[in-house]
C-alpha cells in the first residue's frame, strides 16, 4: 500500500510540495516517486522543464527547499553535512541555506512567552525588547533585563510551528519509503533511516528546555577552562517554548576590524576555537555539532563566548578510540591500521573489503608521507576520506558526519583568525593525552573487568543455548538434513565443539583474571600471601587447561 494513502489529510501540503518541485524542474523526480497519478496531475505539464533553467540542479534544490519551508530548509541544512551521501557540488549549494527568515510580530512572542510561563510579561522582566535581535526558522530572540538587574536574551518560538514541522516530516517519512522502493539511491542508502535521524533531531530542536540542559552540561564540563564562557540559563523564565540566558557582550569572531579596535590577539583567539572543539571531541566525547561563526564572540583577555546549544553531538568511548586509532593510523600510514579502525567505527566490514578500496586507503594514508603536520589541511583531509567513502558507498553514522562538519567549520573560523594556524600540532597534545588516557591502568583493568563478565555470561548461557538448540531439533523447529551414516560424526562433532568452547571460554576468563591480578599486585599495591598464591595458581589453571586444548585439537586432527 502506498504511504501516501495513509496521509490524506495532508493531500493540500502534498500538492504544494508537489508543485514547486515541478516549477522547480523537478518533474522527472515527481514522476519516479509516482506522485503523478496519486495527485491527479497532468502528465505533460508535470515533465515540462524551463527551457533555460538559470541554476543547476543543485541550484535549483537549494531554491525549492527554500520555498518549501523551514522543515526542508533545516533538511537541506543536514545534508550540507554529509558528502558522504552527496556530490561536491550538492554539498556547496546546501551549505548556501540560511536559518534566516523575516520576524514575527512582538505582540505575538510575547502572547506565547505568558501562555508558556504563566505571567505577564511586565512581571516577568523589568524591560523587555520588541525589536528581535535575531530571527530565524524556529524562533527568534529579544534583548530583555531581569527585575533582579541581569541582561538576558529571550528565545521565543514560532507560533504553530510545531504542527507545521510534524505535517512535513510525516510527509518525509512518506517520501522517503517511495524512494527507498524506486529511485537508485535507495539501492545505496538507507533513506528511511537517515530521514529518521533527521526527524528525531529536528524533534529534540522544538523543545528549548533541551537546548537549556546541554547549556548548563556544557557549562560544567568547561567550569575550569578560562579560556571558554557559556552563558548562565535561567530557569524560572525558561519553559519548551521559551529560553532565557544571559546575555553575552563580545565581538564576533569574524569582525577582523572589531577584533583589531578591542585589542584581541587574534592568534590566541584561533588557538582557543581549536582547543574548543579538541576539548569537546578528545576529553568530553560531547561537541558543538553547528559552530557557526555567529555563534562565537570575542570577550576580553581572548575568551571564547559561545551561544545557541540546539544541535550537539555525543560520541561514546568506543568511538572515541577508534578515531583515535584511526589518526595515529593516518599519520603512520598504516594502511592496516586504518582499515581496522574503519571497521571499528562501523563504516566498512570485512566483506567491504574490496582490492579497489584497499588500493584507494592505501593512496589515501600514502598521501601523509614526507609532509608535515603543520601543512596538512583537516577539511583537506576529510574531504579527501569522504570522497573515498563516497565513492564506495560507504555511509557515516549520523554523530560521526556532525563531527566532520564541526572539525572543517572550527577549522575555518580558526585560519580566518590565524592564516598561519597549525591544526595538527595544535592538537598533538590532545590527542596524546587521550591516548594515554585509553591506555591507563585503571581503564585497562574495567575493560579486562568487563570482559571477564562478558565471557561468564556466555559460560552462563552457553547451556541453556545448548538446551534451548536441542529442544528446538526435538520439537521439529530446527532440521538438520544428512544421510545416516554421517549422522554420528556429526553428533561427534558437535559435542567435540562444545567441549573446545568450553575449554577455550575458561581459557580466555583465565588470561582475563590472570591480567588483573597482575594489575592489582603491580599496581594496585595488593601484596601479601594471598595475592602472590592466587596468581600462581591462575598461571598453573592457565597452563593445564591450556595443555588440554592443545590436546583436544590434535585429537581433532587426527
Amino acid at each position: 500500500m502506498w504511504p501516501l494513502v495513509r496521509q490524506a489529510r495532508y493531500l493540500g501540503r502534498y500538492r504544494e510540495i508537489t508543485q514547486v518541485l515541478v516549477g522547480h524542474g523537478f518533474g522527472a523526480l515527481v514522476e519516479q516517486l509516482g506522485l503523478i497519478s496519486l495527485l491527479s496531475l497532468p502528465r505533460r505539464a508535470v515533465l515540462r522543464v524551463p527551457p533555460t533553467p538559470p541554476l543547476g540542479t543543485a541550484g535549483r534544490l537549494r531554491e525549492a527547499l527554500v520555498a518549501l519551508g523551514p522543515t526542508f530548509v533545516k533538511l537541506g541544512q543536514a545534508f550540507s553535512t554529509r558528502p558522504d551521501l552527496l556530490p561536491p557540488e550538492f554539498v556547496t549549494e546546501l551549505g548556501k541555506l540560511q536559518d534566516t527568515v523575516p520576524s514575527f510580530p512582538a505582540d505575538v512572542a510575547i502572547a506565547t512567552i505568558e501562555e508558556c510561563l504563566g505571567r505577564p510579561v511586565d512581571q516577568i522582566f523589568a524591560s523587555f525588547d520588541p525589536v528581535p535581535l535575531a530571527a530565524a526558522s524556529l524562533g527568534q530572540v529579544h534583548a530583555a533585563q531581569l527585575h533582579s538587574g541581569e541582561k538576558v536574551v529571550v528565545k521565543v518560538q514560532r507560533p504553530d510551528i510545531a504542527g507545521r514541522i510534524n505535517t512535513d516530516l510525516a510527509i518525509l517519512a512518506d517520501l522517503a519509503a517511495l524512494a527507498q522502493e524506486r529511485l537508485p539511491l535507495g539501492q545505496q542508502y538507507n533513506l528511511i533511516e537517515l530521514t529518521w535521524e533527521f526527524t528525531a533531531t529536528l524533534r529534540a530542536e522544538l523543545d528549548y528546555r533541551r537546548e537549556g540542559r546541554n547549556a548548563d552540561r556544557f557549562r560544567r564540563l568547561f567550569a575550569e577552562h578560562d579560556s571558554i564562557y557559556i552563558p548562565q540559563i535561567y530557569w524560572e523564565y525558561s519553559g519548551s517554548k521559551v529560553l532565557t540566558s544571559e546575555r553575552l557582550y563580545g565581538v564576533k569572531v569574524t569582525d577582523h576590524v572589531g577584533l583589531e579596535a578591542a585589542g584581541i590577539d587574534r592568534v590566541e583567539l584561533a588557538r582557543n576555537c581549536l582547543a574548543l572543539i579538541l576539548r569537546e571531541i578528545f576529553t568530553f566525547g560531547f561537541f558543538h555539532s553547528d559552530p557557526h561563526p555567529g555563534n562565537f564572540f570575542a570577550m576580553p583577555g581572548e575568551v571564547l563566548g559561545v551561544v545557541d546549544y540546539g544541535q550537539m553531538g555525543s560520541l561514546d568511548a568506543h568511538t572515541t578510540h577508534a578515531l583515535l586509532l584511526l589518526l595515529t593510523s593516518m599519520v603512520d600510514q598504516d594502511t592496516d591500521g586504518t582499515i581496522r579502525s574503519l571497521e571499528r567505527l562501523g563504516l566498512i566490514t570485512r566483506r567491504d573489503i574490496t582490492p579497489q578500496l584497499q588500493r584507494d586507503l592505501e593512496r589515501f594514508t600514502q598521501g601523509f608521507v614526507d609532509r608535515p603536520l603543520c601543512e596538512i589541511s583537516a577539511q583537506e583531509t576529510i574531504n579527501e576520506l569522504l570522497s573515498l567513502l563516497r565513492r564506495h558507498h560507504i555511509r557515516l553514522p549520523g554523530p560521526l558526519a556532525l563531527l566532520m562538519k564541526a572539525l572543517v567549520m572550527m577549522e575555518g573560523v580558526g585560519l580566518q583568525l590565524d592564516p598561519q594556524l597549525d591544526v595538527f600540532g595544535i592538537a598533538r597534545p590532545y590527542v596524546e593525552q587521550a591516548i594515554l588516557e585509553d591506555l591507563a591502568p585503571a581503564n585497562l583493568g574495567n575493560q579486562a573487568l568487563h570482559g571477564v563478565r562478558d565471557l561468564g555470561q556466555v559460560a552462563v548461557e552457553l547451556p541453556y543455548q545448548a538446551s534451548d538448540l536441542m529442544h528446538r531439533l526435538n520439537s521439529g523447529e530446527l532440521r538438520i538434513q544428512t544421510e545416516e551414516r554421517e549422522l554420528r560424526r556429526v553428533s561427534s562433532a558437535l559435542v567435540g565443539a562444545a567441549n573446545r568452547l568450553a575449554v577455550a571460554v575458561v581459557l580466555a576468563a583465565l588470561i582475563l583474571g590472570i591480567g588483573m591480578l597482575a594489575v592489582a599486585i603491580g599496581i594496585g599495591g595488593w601484596t601479601g600471601v594471598l595475592p602472590n598464591l592466587l596468581l600462581g595458581f591462575s598461571v598453573a589453571a592457565f597452563l593445564l587447561t591450556g595443555v588440554a586444548l592443545v590436546f583436544a585439537l590434535l585429537r581433532r586432527w587426527e
